[in-house]
């Protein structure tokens, strides 16, 4: 446990001195903190906790909980409350979304304040599972089947980094670690509540699943790294093509139309997924069907026009020329050739 744990933080970069240890309290937080505590090493940690007023007393007694663990390791901790149905309701968000938005929220402001560069989850072997199949049912490519990575910007806040540890670690094995240390982690009713999609993938599609295949959490755990290791592939094919065919400018980024028409549908997809990445550093690429809807422009006899590719971003069409472009931008539709 505690090898792959310090496997996992020596690929953080040398710069990445100060990180977080996101604690809720279960098993899969206190094997990590204790996991990474005994490490020591180069790093400095802070264990941070946010009680999401879902729960009552039982929510309080977490926080109680993960305080008295930071402080018998002597690690700073800080813990938080929101009321995450208010957030939700003003977000206009699900509790689930909500609550994974309040978390990395939190999450940055700790790392900002204690002046750390990376922030480790706890996710491990049956939540990649898990995520894996929830983006196969919504629907997804390549970068969806790759699901979580051991390390990724922090969503929300891409300058700090997002560090996964327990990957290759099952929930079991969590649970193991924690009896042998003699602690009894708390426990989160939410996690079986069948009203939350993950819980239903938990415990009644993945024990269907393990019906025909007794080993599916190691199966789905392999798809992803091999989706993650194709997906890389593509990215960087469509990284060169990029250069090939468009220009970057400042907040702007100007395609040869009649070059990019001349590519396969599938490296058309990946170098308007990678002009995002490019000019606003969003390591989350825009919906299928908004990729596609703006491919049905490009590649029609459309002369001129603006496609709403996000809510941020916008293509402007001109007959030799497409612009990739902020909305607050508004460059001439039609440029030089490149």
């Amino acid at each position: 446990m505690r090898e792959e744990v310090a496997r996992v933080l020596t690929l953080l970069p040398p710069t990445a001195h100060g990180i977080v240890l996101a604690v809720s309290g279960g098993a899969d937080s206190l094997c990590l903190a204790d996991a990474a505590l005994a490490i020591g090493g180069r790093w400095r940690f802070v264990i941070a906790h946010l009680n999401h007023g879902l729960r009552g007393a039982e929510a309080d007694a977490d926080a109680a909980f993960v305080q008295a663990f930071a402080e018998a390791r002597g690690v700073p901790c800080v813990v938080e409350r929101v009321d995450v149905a208010v957030f939700a309701a003003a977000q206009k968000q699900s509790i689930e979304v909500a609550g994974r938005r309040a978390r990395y929220m939190f999450f940055a402001r700790v790392a900002e304040q204690f002046g750390a560069q990376a922030v480790a989850l706890a996710h491990h072997a049956d939540d990649q599972a898990e995520t894996v199949l929830l983006r196969l049912l919504r629907g997804t490519g390549l970068s969806g089947l790759a699901g979580m990575r051991p390390i990724a910007p922090l969503p929300g806040a891409a300058h700090l980094l997002a560090v996964r540890p327990l990957l290759r670690i099952t929930r079991a094995q969590t649970e193991r670690y924690c009896a042998l240390l003699g602690v009894q982690p708390r426990f989160d009713a939410t996690n079986v509540d069948p009203r939350y999609r993950r819980n239903r993938v938990r415990h009644e599609l993945l024990p269907l699943m393990a019906t025909f295949n007794p080993n599916i959490h190691q199966t789905l755990a392999r798809l992803a790294d091999l989706a993650a290791e194709d997906a890389e592939v593509v990215r960087r094919c469509a990284e060169q093509t990029l250069a090939q065919i468009a220009r970057t400018e400042p907040e702007r980024i100007v395609f040869d139309r009649s070059a990019w028409r001349a590519l396969v549908p599938g490296l058309q997809r990946a170098t308007l997924r990678e002009a995002v990445r490019l000019l606003t550093g969003a390591s989350l690429a825009p919906p299928y069907n908004a990729i596609e809807e703006a491919r049905a422009v490009l590649t029609s006899d459309a002369a001129t026009g603006t496609i709403a590719l996000t809510r941020d971003l916008r293509i402007l069409v001109a007959w030799r020329t497409f612009t990739l472009t902020q909305r607050t931008s508004a460059p001439d539709v039609e440029t030089a050739p490149l």
